[in-house]
């Protein structure tokens, strides 16, 4: 019985893309740069905080011996008609939540392995894992590499998800890919923030894809530059030439269905939770919240210039939550300084919140 080969067959016929073997030996060969990444604050703070976690399999599983990972492609090619004022969703969050795809085919590949091995253990991840997952990918042989550091397959480009099992069964490990990065240099060129501050290194926190992520306040100088995006950021792996003739997925899990990619900013301002829940429960990109997205919305509406956006803004100033009401103003203010200033003189006497009040005084009360 050749076990790997037969995982390799029975994932085919799942509709896994890409599958790879590796090692459950430590990743010391990324220690320095992890350590280096932290030193140089370019985390993003998602990560897992304990580096030997983060490079030791065994610390998560104590008796791990391989690892199996899959990659399942995403790529697809997506026309939409667009409303007056849309925000854009990342190819992430297209169709399915990528994280229950996953998961749904690793719980099968478990299954069919726990068939025909005895005292089968395992532990599986998608994006939610302590490891590094590209370079679980890299060490797999799914792929190499680019200067964005994204991992790039030859058939598939960058376009493809990964998960994978920590097991306690010994299964031959498959080479890394020598292949190089053509070293263009349009990814970092073209990064909106300035996120590739060299080759292989990301600043996390200039990265736009982050920043619409992250729960705290978003500064007003950095909010131009979002543009219409509503969570995430394609442009590093738009314009990389090895993405060009890149396969489409074969599937139609993140094909957009429920829940377009083009996203009604206004329709988002005034969704109810019961409509919220509906569209983006098994989305990627609602894990963050109802709030998160509609202040991303808000940004992306200001971010067209036009004043007829004004009045749905105006509305928000009697939101009950303290971060719409603070974004809707400076909205207000950047695209009709004369009306947000005489709103935000009568916000101020009855606002309750004091970092709302105190933003009033230091930006919109000069």
């Amino acid at each position: 019985m050749n076990l790997k080969q037969d995982i390799i067959t029975f994932s085919k016929t799942i509709g896994v893309d890409l599958i790879g073997f590796t090692s459950a030996e430590p990743f010391e060969e990324i220690r320095a740069t992890l350590e280096d990444r932290k030193k140089r604050n370019l985390l993003s703070g998602f990560e897992e905080q304990d580096l030997e976690k983060r490079i030791d399999p065994r610390r998560t599983m104590a008796n791990a011996k391989s690892i199996i990972v899959i990659g399942q492609s995403y790529y697809y090619n997506s026309q939409y008609e667009e409303t007056k004022y849309y925000g854009d969703l990342a190819r992430t969050a297209w169709g399915r939540d990528y994280h229950l795809v996953l998961a749904g085919k690793l719980d099968e590949i478990s299954n069919f392995i726990n068939s025909r091995v005895r005292d089968f253990q395992y532990k599986g991840y998608v994006d939610t894992g302590p490891l590094v997952d590209r370079h679980l990918a890299y060490r797999a042989g799914l792929g190499w590499y680019g200067h964005n550091a994204t991992l790039i397959n030859d058939v598939y480009g960058s376009w493809f998800f990964i998960g994978y099992l920590i097991t306690n069964i010994e299964l031959e490990s498959d080479k890394p890919l020598d292949t190089k990065c053509a070293g263009c240099n349009i990814c970092i060129e073209q990064c909106p923030g300035g996120a590739i501050e060299e080759p292989y290194i990301i600043n996390a926190k200039k990265c736009l894809s982050n920043i619409l992520q992250q729960k705290s306040d978003i500064p007003i100088e950095k909010r131009k530059i979002l543009g219409r995006r509503l969570y995430g950021c394609d442009i590093c792996q738009t314009v990389c030439p090895h993405n060009k003739n890149a396969k489409e997925m074969t599937g139609e899990d993140f094909i957009p269905s429920i829940l377009p990619n083009k996203i009604d900013l206004i329709k988002l301002l005034n969704i109810s939770n019961k409509e919220y829940k509906e569209l983006f429960e098994t989305n990627a990109s609602g894990w963050r919240g109802k709030r998160v997205l509609q202040r991303n919305a808000i940004i992306a509406l200001v971010n067209y210039g036009d004043r007829n956006i004004v009045p749905h803004l105006i509305k928000l100033l009697k939101d009950n939550r303290p971060e719409i009401r603070r974004y809707a103003l400076w909205g207000i203010i950047h695209l009709d300084r004369s009306i947000g200033i005489e709103l935000a003189k009568d916000l101020y006497t009855i606002e309750t919140d004091e970092n709302n009040k105190k933003t009033i005084e230091d930006y919109f009360l000069l």
